[in-house]
């Protein structure tokens, strides 16, 4: 099978390009006119692979990418808890509408979109169901931004479409965020909100991307929406605790309450908007509540109709994000 796709330079995307060809797939890789391949240096010389570029927010830039295409997993997005809603909506909401248009030109046979929780708002849950939690996310410009993206697709005629949402916390070597808390780990400053009682879904990347490519070959799921994760509810506290452990460095040792977190965001939030716009906060109104509230979800719909049971617990996705990022280092 041939497949495209998107934001292949990316942290997801790149994943998916390698998994893919293991599989046995055609890839043609769609990134970005400045998108690096450092990504994708495992597999460059892959006889399957096609690169190509294009910028998805420009229609006349797509032009018959999708030719001879029979699936596209849609995995490039601006992702960010921070600036201007007209970016996000370029990129995330008419980038996804060119695309799609583009896929029923070429009469592509499947579209999986990548989005997001963020869909949702992070009102506490444990153990919801993904489908019949409301999609009432508009805590900023992506959460806003991914609501329209899915409508887009959810209604699109003439091809199938499949939403996948990874559990809040996607993870793995590559991943800026993942990095991020190994650096603050290591450097001692990595507080925790209301002790790190919330708890979340994990989805450690070789777990997302076995789940993508199950969305893009099932039968008979057209329409419907996944959350791909790995097993189990994590409590931000034993997720850090892990791996600090793993790391050998003390696990966070600071808690900020939850009152004051959430006013802080918006104070600093507000603040930034007026004097310095360009800059990203170093806490939003997303950050603030983030860790704050429960964000669980139910696996069972892509246990039930994918076939979909994680390959690594998210403890073995820890210890081998690291084993990889210090060979990649190394």
């Amino acid at each position: 099978m041939k497949t495209l796709v998107s934001g292949a330079h990316g942290f997801i995307g790149s994943y998916l390009c390698e998994e893919l060809l293991a599989q046995g797939f055609q890839v043609r890789a769609l990134l970005s006119p400045w998108g690096k391949t450092d990504h994708l240096a495992a597999v460059l010389d892959h006889p399957e692979l096609e690169i190509i570029r294009a910028d998805i927010s420009k229609p006349e830039s797509l032009k018959g990418v999708c030719h001879d295409i029979e699936l596209v997993f849609h995995a490039a997005a601006k992702v960010a808890d921070w600036g201007p809603a007209q970016a996000f909506y370029r990129t995330n909401v008419l980038g996804t509408q060119y695309l799609l248009d583009e896929a029923l030109k070429s009469q592509v046979k499947r579209f999986v979109l990548v989005s997001s929780l963020a869909v949702h708002r992070y009102s506490g849950f444990r153990h919801a169901d993904p489908r019949n939690t409301p999609r009432n996310g508009d805590i900023n410009a992506y959460a806003r931004s991914k609501v329209m993206a899915e409508d887009i697709v959810l209604a699109a005629k003439g091809l199938e479409p499949v939403i996948i949402r990874p559990g809040l916390w996607p993870f793995g070597p590559r991943d800026p965020n993942f990095a991020r808390a190994v650096t603050a780990l290591k450097k001692g400053f990595l507080p925790l909100v209301n002790g790190g009682r919330a708890v979340i879904n994990t989805a450690f990347i070789g777990n997302l991307v076995q789940g993508l490519i199950l969305a893009g070959t099932v039968e008979n799921i057209a329409g419907k929406s996944y959350l791909i994760a790995d097993e189990g509810m994590v409590s931000w506290r034993e997720l850090f605790q892990t791996l600090a452990d793993l790391l050998g460095v003390s696990a966070p040792r600071f808690s900020v309450p939850g009152f004051l977190i959430r006013p802080a965001g918006i104070f600093i939030e507000t603040g930034f908007s007026v004097l310095a716009p360009e800059k990203a906060p170093p806490l939003s109104r997303y950050g603030g509540q983030l860790m704050c509230q429960d964000a669980h979800f139910s696996l069972q719909h892509a246990q039930a109709e994918l076939g979909y049971k994680p390959l690594w617990s998210w403890q073995e996705g820890l210890r081998l994000s690291l084993e990889q990022a210090a060979l990649s280092a190394g």
